[in-house]
């Protein structure tokens, strides 16, 4: 999360990281926004992620189910993230 936190500071997104209750399927999740998107993504002990995405311009939303079977699919998942937040909707 650090290597992307700074990159989505210094493109004008604010975040938040919420470590949820311990149990059995725990989860956290981290809610980013800026002047044309707002973003939750939450990833469970499970393996399993929910990307939320909705643009602040148009009011469309997006959600995506991940399931992860290692880091590199989380670290996909997290570009997937970036690029909703760093790519401006069009109206």
């Amino acid at each position: 999360m650090q290597d992307r936190s700074q990159s989505w500071e210094s493109e004008g997104t604010n975040w938040e990281l919420t470590l949820g209750p311990t149990r059995d399927k725990s989860a956290a999740w981290v809610t980013c926004g800026n002047t044309h998107t707002a973003a939750q993504l939450t990833v469970w002990t499970s393996g399993e992620a929910e990307l939320d995405v909705a643009s602040l311009i148009t009011g469309a939303g997006t959600s995506t189910h991940y399931e992860f079977a290692d880091r590199q699919d989380l670290e996909a998942c997290l570009d997937d993230l970036t690029e909703h937040l760093n790519t401006p909707p069009h109206p």
